[in-house]
């Protein structure tokens, strides 16, 4: 997946928070950036807040469809 996000967030967690993060993004097949976006906003909705709109992922390019 790949999309434009221009917001940028930096967090602290406790010792092996982010092997945990890796290893269930890895788990779903997600980066782990993915996997922390999609957690995020899931309790976000579930508090009630309404969360962001999210725009469309754009196609990754591979050499199947042509691209590098």
């Amino acid at each position: 997946m790949s999309a434009t996000h221009i917001e940028v967030m930096s967090l602290r967690g406790p010792q092996g928070f982010n092997a945990a993060i890796i290893e269930a993004a890895a788990r779903e097949s997600l980066r782990p950036s993915d996997f922390v976006r999609r957690a995020i906003l899931e309790r976000i909705e579930r508090t009630g807040v309404t969360p962001p709109a999210v725009k469309p992922f754009a196609p990754r390019h591979s050499a199947e469809n042509g691209g590098l």
